[in-house]
């Protein structure tokens, strides 16, 4: 009974944070309240409060939630990266699977919508920085054990292309989300990709 009763809480909590990922996108973080995501599932506010403290807690589950869910999708067709033509075959990949699949999409839109620099975001900031599971700090991530390696240059600073990478494959897929993109995203993203790892290629 225990064990069922667990399942159920999880269930639960599985439909809180896909109707707040909804919501996130459809009103915006400020204007989604508890009351919304319990109305949406039919839900007391406190049945939402039971499973989350606050706004900012429910934010950040959605995040992580997400991402651990993207990762081991992502896990399952992809490698991760080893080199640096790894790296841009698996952003590649990535960026595929996000645009090719409604609910990433909208969790896409979600993260790309929110105003970063307010202080409120800062727990989430470090607590994706600290898991090492987004998507940026992969690419920070590998280029530094790649330059260990030897396949970067010792002599190059790494952080300002992580960056840059970091840019172009949201900003490919923003254009393709958008429908803006009038070329072949993963050709668009290999070809960014190619330009700045050879500036840093031992």
């Amino acid at each position: 009974m225990a064990r069922r009763t667990k399942a159920e809480a999880e269930q639960t909590r599985q439909k809180i944070l896909k109707a707040a990922l909804d919501l996130f996108v459809e009103k915006g973080y400020e204007r989604a309240t508890f009351e919304d995501v319990a109305a949406r599932i039919k839900l007391t506010k406190g049945a939402v409060y039971w499973h989350f403290k606050s706004k900012p807690d429910l934010f950040t589950e959605v995040v992580a939630d997400m991402t651990a869910k993207h990762n081991t999708q992502i896990a399952r067709v992809l490698p991760e990266p080893i080199t640096l033509d790894g790296l841009v075959a698996h952003f590649v990949e990535r960026a595929r699977l996000i645009v090719a699949q409604p609910r990433s999409r909208k969790y896409f839109q979600m993260m790309l919508s929110q105003d970063w620099p307010a202080a409120k975001f800062l727990p989430i900031k470090r607590r994706l920085r600290e898991s090492g599971a987004g998507p940026l700090e992969l690419i920070e991530k590998t280029l530094g054990t790649l330059q260990m390696k030897g396949e970067i240059r010792k002599d190059a600073d790494i952080t300002t292309p992580a960056a840059v990478l970091g840019a172009i494959w949201l900003g490919a897929m923003k254009l393709q989300i958008d429908q803006c993109l009038d070329a072949d995203l993963a050709a668009s993203i290999k070809l960014g990709f190619t330009a700045i790892i050879n500036t840093i290629r031992a």
